[in-house]
């Protein structure tokens, strides 16, 4: 029998933002995502004396030069990044803006779709 206190109880009220399954996915997400560019940029960038072309711009050729290790900062700044939108997501989604949380979740995930894009033109012009 169900009694009045289960057909007033509010479905949103039940899945908390560290239990979403949306949440979870996203997460993953990114991380498989940040994983992948720092294996992809492991694989490929090696300690060298030769400055890595970082920026490259069709008009002017080469316009950034810097040490190597200076790529993996790309992967440090995308994971800071995610970090702040994942504690923003947290603070929209008990504030019962949901739709916002996905959202500031999803452009960190579209951040780091971009993220993994510019690692692979740093690989293509330089190796």
């Amino acid at each position: 029998m169900i009694n009045q206190q289960q057909l007033n109880r509010d479905p949103l009220k039940d899945v908390s933002f560290w239990n979403n399954a949306i949440v979870h996915w996203i997460i993953i997400a990114n991380i498989v995502l940040n994983l992948g560019v720092i294996a992809f940029l492991l694989f490929y960038v090696h300690p060298s004396e030769v400055p890595i072309k970082l920026q490259y711009n069709v008009f002017f050729g080469t316009s950034l030069h810097v040490e190597w290790w200076k790529t993996y900062s790309l992967p440090l700044v995308g994971m800071v990044f995610f970090v702040i939108d994942l504690l923003i997501g947290n603070v929209l989604y008990y504030t019962r803006e949901r739709i916002a949380a996905y959202i500031i979740l999803l452009g960190a995930l579209f951040a780091h779709i971009a993220l993994a894009i510019a690692a692979l033109s740093i690989v293509l012009n330089n190796f």
